[in-house]
This record gives C-alpha cells, structure tokens and sequence, in this order.
C-alpha cells in the first residue's frame, strides 16, 4: 500500500511540474503573428521583440516576467517574439528555459524585415527591444526602447488600455 501511495504521489508530482513548464518556443510567421494578436476580445497582449544577444533586451526581461506573473489574473497576456536567427532556436529554448520566464515565447521568422517591420508599425526603425500592446483585434501602443524598471513598463502597459 505504502509503495502504491509513494507511485501515485511521484505520478502526480511529475505530472504537475509537467503541466507547468512553459512550452518551447517555436517559429512563428508573421500571419501566426497577427492571427495571435489581432484577435478580438479583451484581452490585452503585451508583445516584446527581443533576442538573446541584446544586452538592454536581456535586462529587461524580468520586467516582463514579474508583471505577467502579477497580470496572471487579468486579461493581459504577455508574448515575447525571439529575433535570433532561426537556427539558433535550441538555444532561445534553452535561455528561456534557464532564465524560467514562464511566458509565451515565440521565435519570430518572418522572412525580410523589410517588409514586416513596415507592416507592424511604419515608424519602427527595426531596433530592439520594441514592444507591442493590442486589444480587441487594434494596436494600441509602440515604444521602442528599453524598460528601465518594471514601474516604466508598468505606466507604458496602464496609459495605453
């Protein structure tokens, strides 16, 4: 009895880490892009374009990890859109899975950035970090630049619903 107990116990616990850990992150187009966050209904999506090897993009990362976590009762979702190159997606996976963000993570293959950078917003200049706020199918906000503390983000997020 004691070792069925024990079998079930480490079944649940297994199960349980399992349901929680995010999943890998994956290519994304732009028509899955827009699909996503285009969508209409209440819920506001946060959107980060970033990349593993951008300094100001790394650092505020943990911004966008502790307010999802605080948003995780709202209608808020936050997605962050990897810019590494595509064959680089084993190790954006294994960044996201160190740093245990948590949040929707996506690898943004788009093809030329010539042509989707114009089609999310005609004043980006292609820099990064730049995010994205949406709700009910429109673009509400763009700010390229980087969050210093995680009450800029926070007034960014809350001036523009």
């Amino acid at each position: 009895m004691k070792a069925m107990l024990l079998s079930l116990f480490v079944l649940l616990t297994a199960l349980r880490a399992q349901a929680q850990a995010p999943a890998p992150v994956d290519l994304y187009s732009l028509q899955q892009f827009q699909q996503r966050v285009l969508q209409e209904n209440d819920t506001l999506y946060v959107v980060n374009f970033w990349a593993t090897w951008c300094i100001p993009c790394v650092k505020e990362l943990p911004h966008f990890k502790d307010l999802s976590r605080e948003y995780a009762n709202r209608p808020v979702k936050f997605i962050l859109m990897s810019l590494d190159a595509k064959d680089k997606i084993a190790q954006t996976n294994a960044f996201i899975q160190k740093k245990k963000m948590g949040i929707e993570t996506h690898l943004f293959a788009a093809g030329d950035p010539n042509v989707w950078i114009n089609a999310l917003e005609p004043s980006w200049e292609g820099s990064i970090p730049a995010t994205f706020l949406y709700q009910n199918g429109t673009k509400l906000a763009f700010k390229e630049s980087y969050f210093a503390t995680k009450k800029d983000l926070e007034f960014f997020i809350n001036n523009h619903r």
